[in-house]
C-alpha cells in the first residue's frame, strides 16, 4: 500500500538522484496553469507577472525568485534572507522555504546550512561546462527535429519567429518588462526549432542549461550594451535559422546556429578575463 510516508520516501529518492528535477519541475509547472508540450515546459507571458489568484503561493515565489536571478537582479552570491524576501516578495516563510529547496536542486541558489541560502555564484569553469554540454544537445536535437518534423513543427517555427520579432531587438532593450517578454520568445523560438526531435528528456535538459546560460549572459552582457550592429547580425541569424531548417538543410541550419551561440560565448567569455572573475564554483 502506497502510504503518505512512502509516498514521500520515493518523492525524496528522486530528488535526491534526479538532480535537474525534471518531475517537479512539470509537477508545478502544470499547478501553475502552464502549458506542458512533450515534457517541455512552456511558459506564457502572463505568467512572468504574479498571478492574482496562484494556485499555490510556493509557485510564484519560485517563479519570481528564479525570473530575478536569471536576469541578474539578484546577484551571484547575494544573501537570501528570509526577512528580507517576505517584504520584497510579499509571501510567507513556508512558501519561501519551498521555492528556495526547488531552486537549490536546480543549482540557482546554494543551501548554507544554518544560514540559510544564496544566489548561486558564477564561474568561467561552470560556463564552459554549461557550452559544451548544450553545444552537444542542442545539435543532436535540431539534427533529429530537421529529419522527423512535420507541418505543424514548420508552423510553429514560423509562428515563434513572427511573435519573437515583434518585440524590441537585442539593443534597443531599455524596460525590464519588455526585456523579459523578449526573452521568454527567444527562448520560446528556439525550443520550437528543436521541438519535433521527438526527445522529452533531451529538451528538458536544453530548458535547464538554457536557463543558467542565460544567467550567465544577462550577467555578463546585458542586452542594453548591445550595439545595433550586433543586433542586426542577430537577427539576420534568427531567420537564416528558419529558412535552413524549413528547407531541411541540416548542415546549414547547424553551422548557422554555431555562429549563433558562438558570438555570446565568445561575448561571455571576454568579460571573464576582463573583470577577472575567478574560476571557483559553488559546490551544489
Amino acid at each position: 500500500m502506497l502510504t503518505p510516508f512512502n509516498y514521500f520516501r520515493k518523492y525524496v529518492f528522486f530528488r535526491k538522484y534526479i538532480a535537474l528535477d525534471c518531475f517537479c519541475h512539470v509537477l508545478y509547472s502544470v499547478s501553475a496553469g502552464h502549458e506542458v508540450q512533450e515534457g517541455y515546459v512552456i511558459k506564457t507571458a502572463e505568467h512572468l507577472r504574479i498571478d492574482p489568484q496562484p494556485t499555490t503561493l510556493a509557485v510564484v515565489a519560485y517563479e519570481n525568485l528564479r525570473r530575478d536571478i536569471r536576469s541578474g537582479s539578484l546577484v551571484p552570491g547575494q544573501p537570501l534572507r528570509t526577512e528580507w524576501l517576505k517584504t520584497h516578495y510579499e509571501t510567507g516563510v513556508s512558501p519561501l522555504r519551498e521555492a528556495l529547496a526547488r531552486l537549490a536542486a536546480e543549482h540557482f541558489v546554494t543551501a548554507e546550512g544554518k544560514r540559510g541560502f544564496r544566489v548561486s555564484q558564477i564561474s568561467e569553469d561552470d560556463f564552459d561546462q554549461l557550452i559544451d554540454l548544450r553545444k552537444d544537445l542542442e545539435a543532436r536535437a535540431l539534427k533529429l527535429s530537421i529529419a522527423k518534423g512535420d507541418d505543424d513543427w514548420e508552423a510553429g517555427i514560423v509562428a515563434s519567429f513572427h511573435k519573437m520579432n515583434r518585440t524590441f531587438p537585442p539593443g534597443l532593450i531599455r524596460d525590464p518588462a519588455a526585456e523579459e517578454e523578449r526573452e521568454l520568445r527567444h527562448r520560446t523560438f528556439h525550443h520550437a526549432l528543436l521541438k519535433a526531435c521527438g526527445s522529452k528528456w533531451q529538451l528538458r535538459f536544453l530548458d535547464h542549461l538554457t536557463g543558467h546560460l542565460e544567467r550567465y549572459r544577462r550577467i555578463m552582457t546585458p542586452r542594453s550594451k548591445i550595439t545595433d550592429v550586433v543586433a542586426n547580425d542577430i537577427e539576420e541569424e534568427h531567420r537564416q535559422l528558419v529558412e535552413s531548417v524549413i528547407d531541411r538543410k541540416t548542415k546549414d541550419a547547424l553551422a548557422i546556429l554555431d555562429v549563433h551561440r558562438h558570438r555570446t560565448y565568445s561575448a561571455i567569455k571576454e568579460k571573464f578575463t576582463e573583470q577577472g572573475v575567478g574560476s571557483a564554483s559553488d559546490s551544489n
